[in-house]
């Protein structure tokens, strides 16, 4: 009997033990649930105080629930609630964005029956410190400026920051729960602190400039975001550490003299400061003479303060070095911010040139500091930093302009590029706008990537703008001197104002119709005081001359100049006169600063043989380009060509015949027949974008006999543009690009309409503008010598080349000048004169 009973305790034992076993299976594998309620901090609206963590609500706070799996479960704002199964685990990420940085909280948790409240805690120090970026608003008119610094969401905690001159680049720094520091000048210098949500803290600057000596003038300053301790700098280089013990209430250590730390003096410049952990880190200009080859230093210090009393020791220091060696341009480098963090010790480096308005190079790099073994690291400096080259292009994968680390995340440090394109554009290098970005340092991987940023920082500089002219116009006067004036489109007569036409009333002084530009469309024109020529310059402003305020150059050439060329390329300035001499022609070159009327000769010099007349000039930074007509003896003739001389010292570079060999008639004897000259010549020689152009004029003279002497009876003119070929290269056969035929008499008149292609008249992007001045007319040996020849104002024209549009279809002006040359009738026939 007992052995049944026990049987059966053993097999109802048994029997539950079934039943409990497989209602814990029955909770475990869902078929029980639990109530997760997710909060913030047991829900409070502050993780600590109000000083501290940023406030979250609805609009800043982000939940998000995720499984094992990955698969997001919930997701919401300041709580979430939700059901799941007993014994699921979940992750929960709690993100807190404001316009100064983001929190995050993390946690993991098993639902168990019931209700799990689970409650988050966001972190105190940021995972984020956003970026804070600056914006050029105004450029003085003394190299002042003003700007405003504006936070990742768009807002401006400061505008209208006065910079550049007697006013400090903005400072900023962070602390551990990341408020925001600024240093910065507006209407006097002021030291501002921002909370977590990018609100200004009112009390902050009366409160710590009260501890501060009353005459101290802040230079820089940072905060050790470890010990939210902040160390100011005044100009004498005097350091003060500052205590927050309550909130904007401080106490002050007694100042310490950089210049009593090793190596620095009391000359030196303290160029930027960082703090980390107790640590104070400084980089200085240091100012000896002679001069350091390697004049900026990091320094590393602690920083123990007892009481009132800072202690700075110097534990390392390292030499930076120089981005440039100083045979290039002996231009020193600067430190523009330091950064510290527990992953290394980071210093901005950057420098550049600029002279006489011309940006010659910009050059950056950051240097990494190693706290082991004292060294430094160079990343993203150019690649062309350590060469010799003047001129430097922007290079987008190197630092331009590095001026201030703006923020970081748990991954990256971010990096203020304020950067200028350099390029070489009509044939020097130019400012052509801007390189605003931001580089992301990978404090892993040490790789830095650049990116476009709509912040424009400290200076904004618009793009390269191709010079435009107006149209030179010009006429002979009755004493055979060229009196000139500009026109919008060619189409203006001489206007009224005395000043605005290059004009002479003296008798013994000639001005020439000869003239060039240079490639900023300078204008240059000959004229001669006296016996000796004279070359008088004018600045191209806001888009055109004044003819009062030209620079006058004595040439010392009293034989007749026949052209000028001016080059200004690759930042040098030359000018070229060809002039006729007993032995042909000798063509000379002057060289100037600044001052073009102090232009002086150099050693350069290229002569022609007398069976060469030189008609035309031009001058880049790939040579001297010289228009000829040489002359051939047999058969007796004439061949149109343009040489090219090195720009060095004038070797000989090469030939491009222009156009065909142009024989020269015999005047027949009797019975006398009419025959035909033919005169061609290379008038003028220009180069855009690299490609040299010529324009000539082929002149057209039927000779009739009468009373005892041949006369034009018939004269006709046509021009024709030719491409000639890459100035660099200077190779293949010239090609003609257009040309322009006279037009026949109509019905019973006497003239047609000439043309004849003598000066290029404006210096305009991808344009070709020619003053035209021919003409065409029969019967000219039937007209007595008291008849007069209509100067007809369709015969001057102002023809404009489109390089980009169609060449067959220039547009054509009756232009406001009489140029150069007209008809006339002397009793024996038409003269071009």
């Amino acid at each position: 009997m007992k052995k049944l009973r026990l049987i059966s305790v053993s097999i109802l034992f048994a029997a539950l033990c079934i039943i409990f076993t497989a209602c814990n299976q029955g909770l475990t594998a869902g078929k029980g649930t639990g109530e997760v309620r997710i909060v913030i901090d047991n829900g409070a609206t502050r993780a600590v105080n109000a000083e501290g963590m940023p406030q979250f609500d609805e609009s800043n706070t982000k939940i998000t629930v995720t499984g094992e799996d990955g698969n997001q479960l919930a997701e919401g704002t300041t709580s979430v609630t939700l059901t799941l199964d007993i014994g699921k685990k979940i992750s929960i990420k709690v993100v807190v964005t404001t316009e100064a940085g983001e929190w995050r909280g993390t946690k993991e948790h098993t639902v168990t029956a019931g209700t799990n409240t689970v409650a988050v805690k966001l972190s105190k120090t940021p995972k984020s410190m956003k970026n804070i970026l600056v914006d050029d608003v105004e450029q003085g008119a003394f190299g002042d400026a003003t700007v405003t610094l504006k936070l990742a969401n768009g807002e401006t905690p400061i505008d209208h920051v006065q910079i550049n001159g007697n006013y400090i680049i903005p400072v900023t720094a962070r602390d551990g729960i990341g408020r925001i520091y600024m240093l910065y000048d507006k209407s006097g210098r002021h030291f501002t602190r921002f909370d977590t949500e990018g609100k200004i803290d009112f009390g902050f600057e009366s409160a710590i400039m009260g501890v501060l000596p009353s005459t101290i003038e802040i230079k820089a300053m940072t905060v050790d975001p470890k010990t939210n301790r902040i160390f100011v700098v005044d100009g004498d280089k005097h350091v003060h550490a500052v205590t927050e013990t309550g909130h904007n209430t401080f106490t002050r250590s007694d100042s310490v003299d950089l210049a009593t730390l090793p190596d620095i003096v009391t000359a030196d410049i303290l160029t930027a400061v960082a703090a980390y952990n107790g640590e104070l880190f400084l980089t200085v200009q240091r100012n000896r003479s002679p001069s350091l080859a390697k004049p900026n230093k990091l320094f590393a210090c602690t920083a123990a303060l007892s009481g009132t009393t800072l202690t700075l020791t110097e534990k390392n220091a390292a030499e930076l070095d120089e981005l440039r060696t100083s045979a290039v341009m002996n231009v020193p480098t600067q430190c523009t911010g330091l950064f510290a963090d527990a992953s290394g010790v980071y210093c901005l480096l950057r420098e550049q040139r600029l002279d006489g308005g011309m940006l010659y190079y910009m050059v950056g790099a950051l240097a990494c500091y190693s706290r082991d073994d004292n060294t430094v690291t160079y990343l993203k400096k150019h690649p062309k930093a350590g060469t010799a080259d003047a001129y430097l292009p922007f290079e987008s994968a190197s630092f331009a302009n590095p001026v201030g680390f703006i923020g970081s995340d748990e991954d990256y440090i971010y990096i203020a590029d304020d950067g200028i394109n350099i390029k070489y554009l009509n044939e020097n290098w130019r400012i052509n706008g801007n390189k605003n970005r931001i580089a992301a340092f990978n404090r892993k991987t040490k790789e830095i990537t650049f990116s476009d940023s709509d912040a424009t920082w400290y200076a904004e500089k618009p793009g390269y703008k191709y010079p435009e002219t107006p149209v030179l116009l010009w006429e002979k006067d009755t004493s055979g001197n060229f009196r000139y004036w500009v026109s919008t489109d060619g189409t203006s007569s001489a206007p009224a104002e005395a000043t605005k036409i290059f004009q002479t009333t003296v008798p013994t002084n000639k001005i020439t119709d000869i003239f060039c530009y240079d490639q900023e469309g300078n204008l240059y024109i000959l004229w001669k005081e006296s016996t000796v020529y004279c070359v008088t310059r004018f600045e191209l402003k806001n888009g055109t001359y004044d003819f009062t305020q030209g620079a006058q150059l004595n040439l010392g050439i009293t034989n007749k100049v026949v052209a000028i060329a001016a080059d200004v390329s690759d930042g040098q300035k030359f000018l070229y006169c060809a002039a006729k001499v007993s032995a042909g022609y000798t063509i000379q070159q002057r060289t100037w600063a600044s001052n073009f009327t102090s232009a002086a000769f150099t050693s350069y010099n290229v002569t022609l043989p007398s069976d060469k007349d030189v008609t035309a000039l031009a001058a880049n930074k790939d040579g001297v380009f010289v228009g000829v007509r040489a002359i051939n003896v047999s058969p007796a003739g004439y061949t149109l060509s343009v040489n090219k001389y090195a720009k060095q010292d004038g070797v000989d570079k090469g030939t491009i015949t222009v156009g065909e060999l142009q024989l020269t008639p015999t005047e027949p004897s009797g019975p006398y027949p009419p025959y035909t000259k033919i005169e061609s010549t290379i008038n003028d020689l220009r180069i855009v974008d690299g490609m040299l152009y010529a324009i000539t004029s082929k002149l057209e003279k039927r000779m009739a006999y009468r009373t005892g002497d041949y006369g034009t009876d018939e004269f006709k003119s046509s021009g024709r543009l030719y491409k000639i070929a890459e100035a660099a290269s200077f190779s293949g056969n010239a090609m003609v690009l257009h040309a322009k035929y006279p037009v026949l008499p109509q019905g019973t008149s006497r003239q047609g309409v000439g043309y004849g292609f003598y000066r290029f008249i404006a210096v305009k992007p991808k344009k070709l503008v020619i003053a035209s001045g021919g003409a065409y007319a029969i019967g000219g040996n039937a007209l007595a010598s008291s008849s007069t020849q209509p100067d007809r104002a369709s015969d001057n024209k102002v023809m404009t080349y489109d390089l980009d549009g169609n060449l067959q279809e220039p547009e054509e002006k009756n232009a406001g000048g009489t140029f150069s040359q007209k008809l006339s009738v002397d009793g024996s026939g038409f003269n071009w004169e």
